[in-house]
């Protein structure tokens, strides 16, 4: 339902208690993206990065994991090579 909102000098406005605890929750920062001639405000919330542990294997050797440099050469190495198909 559409809502008429006053925008003050500097140009903020204030969101409806209900909004905030509807859609905002806990989020105490909004990212605001400007679609042609609108702003959609969106909470700004952490990325759950926990899903994609242990999403990829590799055939590396487990000791490179301990030295950033050796686990780049290692990597770069198997993406150098020749994949089986």
């Amino acid at each position: 339902m559409p809502t008429i909102r006053r925008v003050d000098r500097q140009g903020r406005i204030a969101l409806p208690r209900h909004w905030r605890s509807k859609s905002l929750k806990e989020a105490k920062e909004v990212i605001v993206v400007e679609q042609d001639e609108s702003l959609l405000i969106r909470p700004r919330r952490r990325a759950d990065i926990t899903r994609y542990f242990d999403s990829i294997e590799v055939d590396v050797n487990p000791k490179a994991f301990g030295d950033y440099a050796l686990l780049k050469r290692e990597l770069l190495k198997e993406r150098r090579e020749p994949r089986d198909t």
